[in-house]
């Protein structure tokens, strides 16, 4: 990228979504592993969930999914292919900004789960649909890429971060800003850094008034208050990948790796429910899908066969989904929409 002052989060977004940027050039959905490419489960999980939604609702149809950031499909593949009692009524959106991505997202679920359907009732778009809609909007792992802007705290006030070739500047924060870090975390000392996730917030408001009816569903990890985010150094919640590693500085080769950022929960819209993703997924019926996988196991392990190893490799793929330390310990929140 040609070197300009740029403010962080336009530095970041040209790093991953512009003309070289990481999404761009590579057309990954991410350099880490996530709930979806962990297992099956996940998806079996958010499909218990969708047809609770639908059935609340009043069994609608049209009923319509929306996810964001939904890459290669692979969610959206797990879901269609498991024994939906909304099957007939479902419309699925993809919303993916890569193009390369909605089209192989578009040709996998089309190959995987409707090879003799003339209509299909999935399609992809590069950003949130209109509305009204009665449905579902849920996003995994989405919020994380959408760049904050980052304050930093000096004798004198607040001051914003700008980037200048591979170096950061300060300068004095605008009046709003600096308001929206103090109401967050309060006084704190010099030094201190706070991202402020407008555009993580504006997506979810985007996302609940485009529905009548319905649910909003987001998978993160991070933190349920700044506060909390803000106890911790910068390294461990502003983050680069490469080749699926922890990497160096996000100013160090813009465009080669992912960045990727904990989200602070207190800043989204409120009124969300908020739970951990190991208490989400036991409530939408896990530990049942794995106690039958668990029955396969225990009555052939001393003979197994092909069915028998493929039911063991899902049982440790559930602890890792449940892991309270990794993938169990991400936050869900939902808001209700009526």
């Amino acid at each position: 990228m040609a070197e300009q002052l740029r403010r962080f989060d336009e530095f970041v977004e040209e790093a991953l979504y512009g003309d070289a940027g990481f999404y761009t050039i590579g057309g990954q959905k991410s350099d880490f592993t996530t709930s979806p490419e962990t297992s099956t489960l996940f998806g079996d999980c958010v499909a218990h969930y969708l047809d609770n939604v639908w059935e609340s609702l009043g069994c609608p149809n049209p009923f319509v999914v929306i996810e964001g950031g939904s890459g290669p499909g692979r969610l959206c593949r797990d879901i269609l292919l498991g024994s939906l009692r909304c099957r007939d009524a479902i419309r699925y959106v993809m919303v993916e900004r890569s193009e390369q991505q909605r089209k192989k997202a578009l040709a996998e679920v089309a190959n995987s789960c409707f090879a003799d359907v003339e209509v299909l009732p999935i399609t992809t778009l590069s950003d949130l649909p209109s509305g009204p809609l009665t449905g579902v909007v849920l996003a995994n792992e989405l919020l994380d890429n959408l760049c904050p802007r980052l304050l930093v705290k000096r004798d004198e006030g607040w001051n914003e971060i700008y980037v200048d070739g591979s170096r950061e500047i300060s300068r004095e924060a605008p009046n709003n800003a600096s308001k929206m870090a103090t109401a967050l975390v309060g006084e704190v000392a010099p030094g201190v850094r706070v991202p402020l996730q407008l555009k993580a917030a504006v997506w979810i408001q985007r996302a609940i008034n485009l529905l009548d009816r319905g649910r909003v569903l987001i998978f993160d990890y991070g933190y349920k208050t700044t506060a909390d985010l803000i106890a911790h150094p910068q390294t461990d919640w502003l983050r680069t990948y490469q080749n699926h590693r922890r990497s160096g500085s996000y100013l160090e080769l813009p465009g080669t790796r992912d960045i990727t950022f904990d989200v602070a929960f207190d800043q989204l819209p409120k009124q969300a429910e908020i739970c951990t993703q190991k208490e989400w997924l036991e409530l939408h019926g896990i530990q049942t899908m794995v106690d039958n996988y668990r029955q396969i196991w225990e009555k052939e392990k001393n003979k197994p066969d092909s069915k028998t190893l493929a039911a063991l490799t899902i049982i440790k793929e559930s602890e890792m989904l449940l892991d309270p330390k990794g993938l169990g310990g991400f936050i869900v929140a939902e808001w209700q929409i009526s």
